[in-house]
C-alpha cells in the first residue's frame, strides 16, 4: 500500500492559502482545517478545557453553558507575551494529537486518497510541521499583504501592520518550504504549480 503524503500548508495572513486550498480541493484532494481542532480543544470536558480554567481562572467561564468564554481569554493572551505562551502550550499538544488522529482515521478509512493537505498558519510556530512531509508556503510582498488587509477586514494600516507583525516573516517561512508560492503572481502560474506538484506526487508516489 502506497504511503499516505502528508503536505502542510501555511503563510502569513492574507497571503493566498485559501486561493491554494481551492485549487487543491478542485483536484479532489483531501483538506483538513487546523482551526477545527483549535476550536475543539476549548470544548467542555477536553483536557484543555480543565487546564485553561486552572492557569486563567474561572473568569473565563461563560456561566450560562460552562464554556469557555474567548472574548474574555482573548485580552489577557493577547495583552501578555508569556500569557499567551501559557495558552498555546496548552492548547497546541492537544491540537497535534487530534491532527495525528485524523490523519490515522484518512489511511484507515480513505485508503484511495494518497495526499493530504493540512492548513495551519501556526503550522511551524505549533511544530504542526514534524506532522507532515512537504511545506507548502504562500507569500505576497508585505504591502500587499496590507492592502489586503484593509480591504477584506476593514482594518487600519496600523492594526494591519500590527496583525502582520505578531507572525513570522515570508523570509523565516521560507527556511522550511519545500515549495513557495507567491499568490500575487498570474493565478494562472499558481494553479498550474499546484497542478504540476501534486501530479508529480501522485507519479512519483514517493518524497
Amino acid at each position: 500500500m502506497s504511503k499516505l503524503i502528508k503536505i502542510g500548508l501555511t503563510g502569513g495572513i492574507a497571503s493566498g492559502k485559501s486561493t491554494i486550498l481551492g485549487y487543491l480541493k478542485e483536484l479532489n484532494i483531501k483538506c483538513i482545517d487546523a482551526d477545527k481542532f483549535g476550536h475543539m480543544v476549548y470544548q467542555v470536558g477536553r483536557p484543555s478545557y480543565h487546564k485553561l480554567i486552572q492557569e486563567f481562572g474561572t473568569e473565563i467561564v461563560n456561566q450560562n453553558d460552562q464554556s469557555i468564554d474567548r472574548s474574555k481569554l482573548g485580552p489577557i493572551v493577547f495583552s501578555d507575551p508569556s500569557k499567551m505562551k501559557q495558552l498555546t502550550n496548552i492548547v497546541w499538544p492537544e491540537m497535534k494529537e487530534l491532527i495525528l488522529n485524523e490523519f490515522k482515521e484518512i489511511e484507515l478509512t480513505c485508503p484511495n486518497d494518497k495526499i493530504v493537505v493540512l492548513e495551519a498558519a501556526v503550522l511551524i510556530e505549533a511544530g504542526f510541521n514534524e506532522m507532515v512531509d512537504r511545506i507548502w508556503v504562500t507569500k505576497v510582498p508585505r504591502e500587499v499583504a496590507i492592502e489586503r488587509l484593509k480591504t477584506r477586514n476593514n482594518l487600519s494600516e496600523v492594526d494591519a501592520c500590527k496583525r502582520i507583525d505578531s507572525q513570522l516573516t515570508n523570509e523565516e517561512r521560507e527556511k522550511f518550504a519545500d515549495l513557495v508560492f507567491e499568490t500575487n503572481d498570474d493565478y494562472t502560474i499558481t494553479k498550474n504549480k499546484v497542478i504540476n506538484e501534486i501530479n508529480s506526487l501522485l507519479n512519483n508516489n514517493k518524497l
